[in-house]
C-alpha cells in the first residue's frame, strides 16, 4: 500500500496517512483532483456551512483509498522533531507494508494532498462534535484509525 503523508506541525501535532492501493492511485488522483477542485481550506472543519460539507463528502466518495490512518501526539515537553518521529514510528507498526510517497511523488497528487489535508481538519475536530455521515468526511473511509500517541 502507498501512504500519502500529511504532517501538522503545529499543537497538537498529528499525522494523517491515506492509504492507496498502487494499482489504483492515478484513478484516486483523478477523482480527488475533481472531487476538490480550487478547494479553500477552512480553518475548522465544524466551521463549514453543513451543505458545504454535504457536497464535499458526496464528491469524495468515489475516490478509492485503501484506508486512513491519523493520529495526534500532544505530550506537554515534546518538540515537533520528536513528536513527528515518533508519529512515524508508530505508523511503521501500524502498517507495517507501508509505502510513503516521497515528497516529490506527494507533490504531483494534488488532488489526494487535498483530500488528506481536509481529513485532517476533520480528525483535529473536538471529540464531543458529532456530524451526520452525509456531514463526515471520515464517513467516505471503509476503515480508519484515529488515536493519540501515549
Amino acid at each position: 500500500m502507498l501512504c500519502l503523508l500529511h504532517w501538522h506541525g503545529e499543537r497538537p501535532y498529528g499525522l494523517t496517512v491515506l492509504g492507496i492501493a498502487p494499482d489504483r492511485l492515478t484513478e484516486a488522483e483523478e477523482k480527488a483532483a475533481a472531487a476538490l477542485a480550487g478547494l479553500s481550506l477552512p480553518g475548522l472543519w465544524v466551521d463549514v456551512d453543513p451543505a458545504l460539507r454535504r457536497h464535499f463528502v458526496a464528491a469524495c466518495r468515489p475516490v478509492p483509498t485503501a484506508g486512513l490512518w491519523h493520529v495526534t501526539d500532544d505530550r506537554p515537553a515534546l518538540d515537533g522533531d520528536r513528536a513527528r518521529h515518533d508519529c512515524l514510528r508508530a505508523l511503521a507498526v501500524e502498517w507495517p507494508g507501508a509505502e510513503p510517497l516521497l515528497t516529490e511523488e506527494a507533490d504531483r497528487l494534488p488532488g489526494l494532498t487535498a483530500l488528506a489535508r481536509l481529513t485532517a481538519l476533520v480528525c483535529r475536530m473536538p471529540p464531543e462534535v458529532w456530524l451526520e455521515a452525509e456531514e463526515d468526511l471520515l464517513d467516505i473511509y471503509d476503515t480508519y484509525t484515529i488515536g493519540a500517541l501515549p
